[in-house]
C-alpha cells in the first residue's frame, strides 16, 4: 500500500501544479477531476478494507468507499453526457459553482466563529483566523455575483487541496506502522 500511496501522491502533486497554473481549465475539467478522485478514493477504501479485514476495519468504511466509487461512476456518466448536451454542462457548472460558493460562505463564518472561541483562551492567533475568515466570507459574497472569479478560485483551491493531499500521501510512506520497525534491523 505504501508504494501505491507514493505513486498516487506524486500524481496528485503533478495534478496540483497543473490546477494551480491553469485554474480556468481546472474548473472546466472539474467534473473529470471529481470523477477520478471519487473513483480512486472508492477503490482505495474497498481495497484497504479487503486487505485489512483482520485489523478491525469497519464495514461502514467499506460502504462509504463503495458509495464513493458509485458516485465516481455517476460523475463519469454525467460528465460524458455533458459533452454532448450543452444544457447539462451549463447546469453542472452552475451547480459546482453554487456548491463552492456555499462552501466558502460556511467556511468563512466557521472561521470567524472559531476565532472568537480562540480569543476566549487568551491567544493572539485569533486575529489571523478572524481576518482570514472575513476574507473568505467576502470572497464568497463577491463570487456569488462574479462567477468567473469563483471559477478561477475553484481551480486554485482544487490545486492547493491536491497538493496537500499528495504531500500527505507521500509523508504516509515514511510513517512507522504497528508491524513496521522503521527500517531498523
Amino acid at each position: 500500500m505504501k508504494v501505491f500511496n507514493c505513486i498516487f501522491g506524486i500524481f496528485s502533486i503533478f495534478a496540483a501544479i497543473y490546477c494551480i497554473f491553469f485554474p480556468g481549465l481546472t474548473f472546466l475539467n472539474s467534473g473529470w477531476i471529481v470523477t477520478v478522485l471519487l473513483g480512486a478514493w472508492g477503490i482505495c477504501a474497498i481495497f484497504d478494507y479487503a486487505s485489512n479485514k483482520s485489523s478491525g476495519k469497519s464495514k461502514s468504511e467499506a460502504a462509504v468507499g463503495t458509495l464513493g466509487l458509485v458516485a465516481g461512476i455517476a460523475a463519469a456518466v454525467l460528465s460524458v453526457v455533458s459533452l454532448f448536451i450543452p444544457g447539462i454542462r451549463l447546469l453542472l457548472d452552475t451547480f459546482i459553482l453554487c456548491i463552492f460558493a456555499g462552501w466558502l460562505f460556511v467556511s468563512g463564518i466557521n472561521s470567524i466563529a472559531d476565532s472568537f472561541k480562540v480569543k476566549k483562551t487568551g491567544s493572539k492567533s485569533w486575529i489571523l483566523s478572524l481576518i482570514l475568515g472575513i476574507l473568505v466570507l467576502l470572497a464568497a459574497i463577491y463570487g456569488i455575483f462574479n462567477l468567473i472569479f469563483l471559477a478561477q478560485t475553484l481551480g486554485l483551491v482544487i490545486g492547493f487541496m491536491l497538493m496537500t493531499y499528495g504531500i500527505r500521501l507521500i509523508m504516509s510512506v515514511f510513517e512507522k506502522t504497528d508491524g513496521d520497525n522503521g527500517g531498523q534491523v
